[in-house]
């Protein structure tokens, strides 16, 4: 089986093809060898359509196609030499090893690439944070929209200077009591540290590295509506 290493690249699969080129100089039956070259081609053929996905059940499926072994056959005691060729192979390319839904987002997929477990639950944990923050964001938003106060406010991280509230919600309905607990519970210096962020000397709400999340004076005009200063 003759194959092109480029002489310019960095031959990344080095150490894979080394692996299965030892698995078939001690293979002693001819089946043992066409596998090996079957699980080389199929492996082969992920990385050259574009593919990570570098599961057992993934192998599996294209080794079926070629006639080779099955994936039950890849997780049993005598598919362990194709298990660590794979491993190998996916390894050396960035590959997932584990199954990769096609629905998940792209997120998810990304993060099954990760083949260290620290380093995977370390970005899991901070994106964990990021939604949490997110959601506090826009329950923020939404509550201070109520306040009818002229013009939305822009996105995260603002740093404008706060519109000028009315002394009083003239002309308009008073807030439901759904909406006083929401802007209430928004402010909340328990509930905000949870979140990473706190309450800053000139009303503005900061993240822990001191951007400012909602702008000067925000928290007091709540506090304001709510009866609180």
């Amino acid at each position: 089986m003759t194959e092109r290493i480029s002489t310019t690249a960095p031959d990344v699969l080095k150490d894979a093809r080394q692996l299965y080129h030892a698995q078939r100089s001690t293979a002693t039956k001819p089946s043992k060898l066409e596998n090996l070259d079957k699980v080389w081609r199929a492996l082969n053929e992920i990385r050259d359509s574009g593919g990570r996905d570098y599961s057992l059940a993934e192998v599996g499926r294209r080794l079926e196609g070629m006639g080779g072994p099955k994936t039950q056959s890849l997780r049993n005691a005598q598919g362990a030499p194709y298990r660590e060729i794979i491993t190998t192979y996916a390894n050396a390319v960035s590959g997932a090893t584990r199954y990769v839904a096609k629905t998940a987002s792209n997120v998810e997929q990304a993060l099954a690439l990760i083949t260290d477990p620290s380093i995977r639950a370390t970005l899991r944990v901070a994106l964990d944070d990021a939604k949490r923050l997110k959601v506090v964001n826009d329950n923020l938003h939404a509550a201070f929209k109520s306040l009818q106060v002229g013009a939305s406010l822009p996105p995260a991280t603002i740093v404008e200077p706060a519109p000028q509230l009315s002394n009083s919600n003239a002309g308009s309905e008073p807030l439901s009591q759904r909406l006083l607990n929401a802007l209430s519970k928004g402010i909340d210096a328990s509930r905000l540290a949870q979140q990473g962020l706190h309450v800053a000397d000139d009303g503005s709400i900061e993240n822990e590295h001191g951007d400012k999340i909602f702008p000067p004076a925000f928290v007091t005009a709540i506090q304001h509506v709510l009866g609180l200063q």
